[in-house]
């Protein structure tokens, strides 16, 4: 009866040790977690933003400022609704900021900024992409070979009177495009242009 007693003893015993040190794992296991994450309240790593580039309500958008064949497409795309967009204000200026040293580009900056001068507008002219091959890489140059459509185009006077114009649509306008990656801006920029 005795070493019936003492084997009960000594159970409990064990059992009640068992359970203080499965108690103290479970207590440990569930306090590691929270000493191994981190805190929600430290500040997550921020990436430095790009300078701006191109105009404030239009800017250059960032998957076209990469230095890559991809990015290099997306600069064109841009390039051609930048150029639909301020031939519909009409404004030079953003064109010679991404074309400084492209002669066609400060030609036709010229041209928008002469129509706004007195009072002219452009209507229609829109021009689309209909073919863009992979551009050719060269170190920081990308080169377009590509072609594009135009759109009827009239440029008319403060009244309405057309001045000059091109009645039919150019379906297919064998173009190129040469671009630079600028470091300074982290962006590509136009060195020449031509449409047709």
């Amino acid at each position: 009866m005795r070493d019936h007693l003492r084997r009960t003893r000594l159970t409990a015993v064990a059992v009640a040790l068992g359970t203080a040190l499965l108690a103290g794992c479970a207590s440990e296991a569930a306090e590691a977690p929270s000493e191994s994450l981190p805190s929600t309240s430290s500040p997550a790593p921020t990436t430095e933003a790009l300078p701006a580039v191109g105009p404030a309500d239009f800017p250059v958008p960032p998957e076209a400022r990469t230095k890559d064949a991809a990015g290099a497409e997306a600069f064109l795309r841009y390039w051609i609704d930048l150029l639909n967009r301020q031939r519909a204000i009409p404004a030079g200026q953003p064109l010679r900021d991404l074309g400084p040293d492209c002669q066609e580009c400060l030609r036709i900056a010229t041209n928008y900024d002469d129509a706004a001068a007195v009072g002219s507008r452009y209507i229609g002219g829109e021009v689309s992409l209909v073919d863009v091959p992979s551009p050719i890489i060269e170190g920081d140059t990308a080169k377009f070979s590509f072609s594009a459509r135009r759109e009827p185009v009239s440029l008319v006077d403060s009244a309405g009177t057309e001045i000059e114009g091109r009645a039919e649509v150019a379906p297919r306008l064998f173009s190129g495009l040469y671009l630079i990656w600028s470091t300074s801006t982290q962006s590509w920029l136009v060195t020449a242009f031509q449409l047709g």
